[in-house]
């Protein structure tokens, strides 16, 4: 990658459609412009409603265009989707049946071009992860390189889709003139807020996304489970809108203004909090007490079921501390803003969490702090840290001679649909 090249970022989400325009320069990324739109006609991760899409994307990018001034940018894409799956997959290469011949860099290059072209014929590939190398069937490296050997064996966790699954990635696939950056909002999330002494050691992402928990294990630096749990904050919504007799979108500010996923504090009682009734018009009376119950009901049913897959998943990976990860657990997403949630996680996992945000050595946004502390957007900035690590191929579609006047293409294109 080269500095100084502009990038667009888009996390096309259930709830909310975000992009980010940055510039690769030598001192960081530089944010020249950030927006969000409400999302609509996508459902889980797949397009329900194309033209409902097309229109959200298209005001999204129109906004990024007036706000950066920006021409030319290369696109990654991210959305989180609940029918991914993660596999183990393994492919060798016999180097000779009589003398051994040593292992350079086109052996390695080879065999990991063949495991993912074997993965890619078979599903969507989004992301891919070298585990290993064995060499001569005993010998268990990450790296043979100067090895002598008679055949080697390439292994990597690979996160993956069926092909034709209906999702906002076949969708851009057929749609995007562009070659794509593709990736899984959550992972993404992963490379931006999880350090690599974390992934190493053994750590746990939770994705609180808006209509599914997307939670990541990681061992070994690497993705070792994948587990997708049917509640998100909508189910919160819901709660909140049913019990207080009131809207959706007015549940959903008192969530922002006055939500806490903790009860009991003393004050709570006597803090009035006003809405609206259903209507539109009626003003109701709560107080901070009753929100709070609501919130933290669905919150620790969420983070109970979190806390049940990484006792699963201790089961059968031993690790440092029984039954639980020495990293812990690090929360993205729009859900990790809600108010004392760290104070939740703490009595449900009895062990270290943290709200994840941009935590990237040796790489710093540049003139927007907003950016950098929003957990909310590590599915959008995760992207182009990804991109940097060139741990993943680039899915190229149907390519254009030039990329000049990017924004505008794109959005005539969108119009073009209609």
């Amino acid at each position: 990658m080269r500095k100084g090249e502009t990038y667009c970022l888009i996390d096309i989400g259930s709830h909310t459609c975000k992009g980010v325009v940055l510039k690769h320069t030598p001192q960081g990324l530089e944010v020249l412009a950030k927006g969000s739109v409400k999302s609509r006609g996508i459902e889980g991760g797949d397009v329900r409603d194309v033209a409902a899409v097309i229109e959200v994307i298209e005001s999204l990018v129109s906004e990024l265009e007036q706000e950066s001034r920006v021409r030319r940018a290369d696109f990654i894409v991210s959305s989180s989707h609940s029918n991914v799956r993660l596999i183990d997959h393994g492919t060798e290469l016999i180097l000779s049946e009589n003398e051994k011949k040593t292992v350079d860099e086109s052996i390695i290059d080879s065999l990991r071009t063949t495991a993912e072209e074997e993965l890619s014929s078979n599903y969507k590939l989004l992301h891919f992860y070298p585990k290993r190398y064995i060499v001569d069937g005993t010998k268990y490296v990450l790296n043979p390189v100067g090895m002598n050997a008679s055949k080697v064996r390439f292994e990597a966790a690979a996160v993956v889709m069926e092909k034709d699954s209906g999702s906002v990635f076949d969708f851009l696939s057929d749609t995007l003139p562009e070659p794509l950056f593709v990736g899984h909002s959550s992972l993404f999330a992963a490379e931006c807020a999880l350090s690599d002494v974390e992934k190493e050691n053994g750590v746990c992402l939770v994705d609180l996304g808006h209509a599914h928990t997307f939670v990541v294990i990681y061992l070994a630096s690497v993705p070792t489970r994948v587990q997708v749990i049917p509640l998100g904050i909508r189910n919160v919504l819901r709660d909140i809108s049913i019990v207080l007799g009131t809207s959706i979108e007015e549940a959903e500010r008192l969530l922002r203004s006055e939500g806490s996923a903790v009860y009991g504090e003393s004050s709570y009682a006597q803090q009035a909090v006003e809405y609206r009734g259903l209507d539109g018009r009626t003003l109701k009376t709560t107080t901070k007490e009753e929100l709070a119950r609501i919130i933290h009901a669905r919150l620790r049913e969420i983070l109970t079921k979190v806390r049940r897959t990484i006792r699963e998943f201790a089961m059968q990976n031993p690790i440092n501390m029984v039954g639980k990860l020495p990293g812990g657990i690090v929360f993205v997403g729009g859900g990790a803003k809600i108010p004392r949630l760290i104070d939740l996680a703490l009595d449900v996992f009895e062990g270290p969490a943290r709200v994840g945000t941009f935590n990237v050595t040796n790489l710093t946004i540049l003139n927007d702090d907003d950016a950098a502390d929003d957990p909310a957007l590590c599915g959008v900035l995760g992207g182009i840290v990804q991109l940097l690590k060139q741990s993943q191929p680039i899915v190229s579609t149907k390519t254009s001679s030039s990329k000049e006047g990017f924004f505008r293409k794109l959005v005539e294109m969108f119009k073009s649909l209609w």
